[in-house]
């Protein structure tokens, strides 16, 4: 019976003091974004039309916003899991930005 004792004690401290983002892996999709965000950046070097260069640029910058987002919502989750799970999606969409602004520039 002492072992159930200290085991729930125990227990609950390990639990107590995981941390949110160890179900997470955002510094790998972090990581995936600001690749697809240099990516995109030699690729914007390569248009000459200025029009289409302001696009891409654009959606760099987009791409940029959204990780910057990303970072500080792992960073400080102020909301725990849901925080983490918002810097996910948010440095996905920052990838994604960025692939379409690459696809834009190689287009134009």
């Amino acid at each position: 019976m002492k072992k159930l004792i200290v085991a729930g004690p125990v227990l609950a401290l390990a639990l107590g003091f995981a941390s949110p983002s160890a179900a997470f892996s955002c510094p790998g999709h972090f990581a995936d974004a600001q690749a697809a965000i240099d990516s995109a950046k030699a690729a914007m070097g390569k248009v000459s039309d200025a029009t289409a260069k302001g696009l891409v640029h654009t959606l760099i910058d987009d791409a940029k916003h959204l990780l910057t987002a990303a970072k500080h919502h792992h960073a400080k989750p102020a909301a725990g899991k849901y925080d983490h799970a918002r810097a996910l999606a948010k440095a996905d969409a920052a990838k994604s930005y960025a692939e379409a602004a690459e696809a834009l520039a190689q287009r134009s």
